[in-house]
C-alpha cells in the first residue's frame, strides 16, 4: 500500500508545517523533487542530515513546524543534534526517515545491513517516540495527529517508512541538469588513463563507485558503499599512512559537500601523494537526480583555500589529462574538479555482484602488499 507524494505533503501543509529539509534517499526521490516545487513548504537543502535537523531547529525556534527527511543511515550524523540539541532544549521536529535493510524485507545492499536492524533501537535508546507508516492515507492522518501531539509537548516525532510507501506525483517542471560534454564514466575513464598503475584508489558511494567497478575493476580499488561523505578522509588517511603509495579520492559534490571541512584537513596535514577528485553533476544522482547546492559552490576555490598544492576546474577531456600529467609529477596534495553531466548507462552493475565487501577489503589489502614501492621522486 502506497499513498502519492503529493497526498503527504498536502497533509504536511494541512497540519501547519511551512519548513522541510533534509538529505536525499533513493525512496524518497519524488518527495525531494515535489517539496522543492512546493509553494507551501520553505525547502532548504542541506549538506548532510545533521545539519537538516539544526536548520529545522532553527525554523522551529521562530515558531514554524518543521519536517527533515532522512534515509536511516544519517542516524548516525543526527544523534548529537538529536540529543543535544532537540531534546535538551525540548524543540519539536517531525522526522521522515527511509528505512534501508529492515529485518522484515529481502536483503538489501550490505552496507544497510546494520542499521536497518538497529533504526527502532535507536530511537528507543534516545527516548524519541516513533511509528511505522502503513502505506494509507488514514494511517498517515494517524501518525500526523501524533505528530501534532508530540508538538504540543515540545518533542521530535519519527515517522517510519519503507521502499514503494510513497508514489511519485504528477511530474513537475524538470530541474536544470549541466550542460556538461562529459559523463562520470568518460571522466573516470580519462583519470585510469593517467594512473600510476600501482595508485589506490577511493571510490564514494553510489553510481560513481558502480562507473569505476564497470569500467576498470582492479585490486587496488576500495569501493565505497554506503559512508557517503567519508571518501576523502578515508583516502586521505591511507596516503598519511602510506607517504609512499599514490592514492586517488574519487569523489562526487554530494560526499564532497556533506563533509567539507575534511578538506581543511588535508590541507593543513598535507599528504604529498594524495590526489582528490570531485565528480560534480550537481545533483545527488544515486537517488534520484535531486540538485546538490554545488552549482552555487566553487569546490576548487575551497581546495585552494584550505591548502592543496594545486587545484585545477576542467570540463574538457583534454583538461583532465592535462591536469592528471601534472599531478603525476609534482607533489600533492592536488584537487581535480570535473563538471560533468548526469548521463549514466541504462543499467550499473553493482560491486556486490563480484565482491562482498570483506572481500573487497581484503584484495584491496593484498594489492597494496603486493606493490613494493620506492620513496617518490616527485618535486
Amino acid at each position: 500500500m502506497s499513498v502519492p507524494t503529493s497526498v503527504l505533503l498536502s497533509r504536511l501543509s494541512a497540519a501547519g508545517y511551512t519548513f522541510f529539509s533534509g538529505v536525499p534517499c533513493s525512496h524518497f526521490a519524488d518527495l525531494f523533487e515535489r517539496a522543492a516545487e512546493s509553494g507551501a513548504l520553505t525547502d532548504v537543502p542541506a549538506a548532510n542530515e545533521g545539519s537538516a535537523v539544526a536548520l529545522a531547529a532553527g525554523a522551529a525556534l521562530s515558531g514554524q513546524r518543521a519536517v527533515v527527511a532522512l534515509q536511516n543511515s544519517g542516524l548516525g550524523h543526527v544523534v548529537n543534534p538529536l540529543t543535544s540539541l532537540l531534546m535538551v532544549n525540548r524543540i519539536p521536529v517531525l522526522l521522515l526517515i527511509s528505512v534501508r535493510g529492515h529485518p522484515d524485507e529481502s536483503a538489501d545492499e550490505p552496507q544497510h545491513i546494520f542499521m536497518g536492524a538497529a533504526t527502532k533501537a535507536i530511537l528507543d535508546q534516545l527516548a524519541i517516540d516513533w511509528d511505522e507508516f502503513d502505506g494509507t492515507t488514514s494511517g498517515l492522518d494517524r501518525l500526523l495527529v501524533r505528530a501534532a501531539e508530540a508538538h504540543r509537548q515540545e518533542a521530535p516525532f519519527a515517522v517510519l517508512l519503507r521502499k514503494g510507501q510513497l508514489t511519485p506525483s504528477a511530474a513537475g517542471a524538470t530541474p536544470d541538469a549541466p550542460d556538461y560534454p562529459l559523463s562520470a564514466g568518460e571522466a573516470i575513464e580519462l583519470i585510469c588513463q593517467r594512473l600510476d598503475p600501482t595508485t589506490s584508489i577511493v571510490s564514494t558511494t553510489g553510481f560513481i563507485t558502480r562507473e569505476l567497478f564497470r569500467i576498470d575493476d582492479r585490486p587496488e580499488n576500495f569501493y565505497m558503499q554506503g559512508s557517503l561523505g567519508h571518501c576523502s578522509a578515508l583516502a586521505a588517511g591511507l596516503a598519511i599512512a602510506m607517504p609512499n603509495r599514490p592514492v586517488l579520492a574519487l569523489d562526487g559534490d554530494g560526499g564532497a559537500l556533506m563533509h567539507m571541512g575534511v578538506m581543511s584537513t588535508i590541507g593543513h596535514t598535507q599528504p604529498q601523494n594524495l590526489i582528490h577528485v570531485v565528480l560534480d553533476n550537481e545533483s545527488y544522482a544515486s537517488t534520484g537526480g535531486q540538485a546538490s547546492t554545488s552549482r552555487s559552490s566553487s569546490l576548487d576555490l575551497v581546495a585552494s583555500a584550505c591548502g592543496y598544492r594545486s587545484s585545477v576546474r576542467c570540463a574538457e577531456a583534454g583538461d583532465i589529462l592535462k591536469a592528471m600529467e601534472h599531478f603525476a609529477t609534482t607533489r600533492g596534495p592536488h584537487f581535480l574538479l570535473c563538471k560533468i553531466n548526469r548521463s549514466h548507462p541504462a543499467t550499473l552493475p553493482r560491486v556486490t555482484t563480484r565482491h562482498t565487501p570483506v572481500g573487497n577489503k581484503r584484495r584491496f589489502q593484498d594489492a597494496m602488499g603486493r606493490h613494493v614501492l620506492e620513496p617518490s621522486a616527485a618535486g
